[in-house]
């Protein structure tokens, strides 16, 4: 749970996710290559919703959009700011490693995150503390990261 300023930790700031696993399908009897369930990202990331949150997605490192819940209308502006956000720190030297980005933008905030070889991203409003959404974040990455972790390497 994140603790900051202004921030109380409660039961209802930890969000609940259902099980997602990537599926394996076996092509002419060889090695089994890892497929992402399209029908399942939106059912997870809808779990991460509450007063607020705009759109939840993933996205590759180019910024194209995986999956996503919430506004469509939005989500591949979303997801290519913040792929470019992303990436863009990575290429620093001497940043250090990031672990969760949070962004306060006119329109509302924003928390990147990497999951494996993705990104995530979480918007919402400006009434929702950064506390909350980088839980969710959190959260959306600690359910995604093992089955995520085994494709798109």
């Amino acid at each position: 749970r994140f603790q900051g300023v202004g921030c109380t930790p409660t039961s209802s700031l930890t969000p609940r996710f259902t099980s997602f696993r990537a599926r394996t399908s076996s092509m002419h009897g060889g090695s089994e290559p890892k497929m992402l369930d399209p029908k399942a990202l939106p059912v997870v990331f809808g779990e991460a919703f509450s007063p607020g949150v705009r759109t939840v997605t993933l996205i590759n490192r180019s910024g194209l959009l995986l999956g996503s819940a919430g506004d469509a209308t939005t989500a591949a502006v979303t997801s290519a700011i913040a792929a470019s956000m992303w990436t863009n720190h990575e290429k620093v030297e001497g940043a250090g490693a990031l672990g969760c980005l949070l962004v306060e933008c006119e329109q509302g905030r924003l928390a990147i995150k990497s999951v494996g070889s993705f990104i995530l991203s979480c918007c919402a409003d400006a009434s929702v503390p950064f506390g909350v959404l980088r839980a969710k974040a959190e959260g959306l990455h600690a359910q995604l990261q093992p089955s995520l972790s085994q494709i798109g390497s």
